[in-house]
């Protein structure tokens, strides 16, 4: 996927450049969305109760604005400092179903080159990315 502007962690503020062929764009969403993420945790401080099945989100803050981070594997989590052993394997089309804020985007890989932050709106589309809706009814039953 190609992306417009790198911010100082190495990852893009865009999902695509202008000039990115629109089927590109989707067909990354897709894959990105039907994919498994290694999301980083963090044992809560002692003395604090997590409710049972609760998900710790991390969150990581660029000029202002907040991001969950999320791996696509367990190098790029290394390469950001994190321990694989202790992440959480989650579908990023069900994290994406249940994003919780409307300020918070998405950073994929974030300590990457090739890292790309995306705006609230694009990730709870996702879902849908995830799913082979695409409008053209691709995956309707037949």
């Amino acid at each position: 996927m190609t992306t417009s502007a790198s911010d100082d962690q190495g990852f893009s503020t865009d999902a695509a450049s202008p000039g990115t062929d629109p089927g590109d764009t989707t067909a990354a969403l897709r894959d990105l969305a039907s994919s498994i993420a290694l999301l980083p945790q963090v044992s809560p401080p002692e003395g604090a109760d997590q409710p049972e099945g609760a998900i710790a989100l991390p969150v990581i803050e660029q000029d202002g604005q907040r991001y969950i981070p999320v791996f696509t594997s367990e190098d790029a989590l290394r390469s950001a400092g994190a321990d694989p052993g202790t992440a959480l394997r989650i579908p990023i089309a069900a994290l994406a179903a249940n994003w919780p804020s409307d300020d918070m985007w998405l950073a994929v890989n974030p300590a990457s080159e090739d890292g790309l932050g995306l705006p609230p709106d694009v990730v709870r589309a996702l879902p849908v990315f995830a799913g082979g809706q695409d409008g053209a009814g691709e995956n309707a039953p037949g």
